[in-house]
């Protein structure tokens, strides 16, 4: 579970210095970056095409240069945010509001917002699954978490898939139709498959 850091947030951006080639160690630059701002935070997102940075700040959601710290915009009016899912082929940007029950729809040109999506209680973890092409959010629900599949072009729900614990965190995809779900309660991992948005197995971690 990611802890919560205190203001002001410290942006770390890493890049490679190893020349390509097998059989090298690579080496890495560190750069500390004092974004400022208030808010706590809690997700951190990576947009690859432009190295932007899309930090959750409680409130809003800060955009960063990776590169050099600049702040280059913010999203503002999302309140209880936990990070954000970028669909960078659709133009799309999403994010988390676990205190309205939304997810921010946003352009990800302008970061002007495009709607509001009513999702339900609980909005935490949310990612990009690129080889499925959703926008998958993992949500603490209640009586039982939920995994919700959105339409990354259109912003519609598509899937809502019952878990077997309130606790859910990350989510991660392996390109084969399947999804994996951390529960962070019970131990275990479920496997979704994307084509049915069924649960097909409960893999038993240790506690």
């Amino acid at each position: 579970m990611i802890k919560r850091l205190l203001t002001p947030f410290a942006l770390l951006f890493v890049s490679s210095l190893a020349a390509p080639g097998i059989g090298h160690a690579q080496a890495f630059k560190v750069e500390k970056f004092d974004i400022k701002a208030d808010g706590g935070t809690d997700y951190v997102a990576v947009e690859g095409a432009t190295g932007r940075v899309f930090v959750s700040r409680g409130t809003h959601m800060m955009v960063v240069e990776g590169a050099t710290g600049k702040v280059l915009g913010d999203i503002p009016s999302t309140p209880g945010v936990h990070g954000a899912g970028i669909a960078t082929k659709h133009g799309h940007g999403f994010t988390t509001n676990s205190g309205e029950e939304t997810v921010t729809m946003f352009d990800l040109k302008t970061l002007a917002v495009i709607k509001r999506i009513k999702v339900g209680p609980g909005l935490d973890g949310i990612m990009y699954d690129e080889p499925d092409d959703k926008i998958i959010l993992t949500n603490h629900s209640r009586p039982i978490g939920t995994l919700t599949a959105i339409d990354p072009e259109s912003g519609e729900i598509v899937a809502t898939v019952e878990l077997e614990d309130n606790a859910p965190e990350g989510a991660a995809a392996d390109g084969k139709g399947n999804i994996f779900v951390n529960n962070e309660r019970k131990n275990t991992i479920q496997v979704i498959d994307v084509k049915t948005w069924k649960v097909t197995a409960s893999w038993p971690l240790g506690p």
